[in-house]
């Protein structure tokens, strides 16, 4: 949600400022999205565990951590990123025979790290959009 600045009027008390109700409707308004209560938004938001499939959009207005457990290969699409945003994929394999590619619409330069595709590895992905469609991406596992 856009920010709604609360009007305040000219000077104390000159009647031309929101009512009280009126000034807390729009933190209400604004402070949903803070909180993951509305369906548009910012990424203060927790974490959203995804099922597994073989091509999965994530919204990024939904999660600031996306969590999968997957046997299988996945493409991923990013929907909803603006740039500066930064996004945690956590991708757990639970069968050795998973594997990450993304959509052919996105350009992604990965700047450090590599996919495992070892059974039981985690990988911890940070997505950042640097641009329109165009994201840099680390990947790393635990140890």
């Amino acid at each position: 949600m856009a920010r709604e600045p609360i009007g305040v009027g000219a000077e104390p008390d000159d009647g031309n400022g929101d009512t009280l109700r009126a000034a807390f409707q729009k933190v209400n308004s604004m402070t949903a999205d803070i909180y993951g209560n509305s369906s548009t938004g910012d990424s203060l938001r927790g974490s959203l565990p995804v099922s597994p499939a073989s091509t999965l959009s994530l919204n990024f207005d939904t999660a600031a951590v996306f969590t999968i457990t997957s046997s299988i290969s996945i493409e991923l699409n990013f929907t909803n990123a603006s740039i500066g945003d930064v996004k945690d994929i956590i991708i757990t394999d639970s069968g050795g025979t998973s594997g990450l590619t993304l959509n052919s619409g996105l350009t992604a330069t990965t700047i450090a790290g590599t996919y495992s595709a070892t059974a039981g590895a985690v990988n911890f992905i940070q997505v950042t959009c640097t641009a329109a469609n165009t994201f840099f991406l680390s990947i790393s596992q635990s140890i």
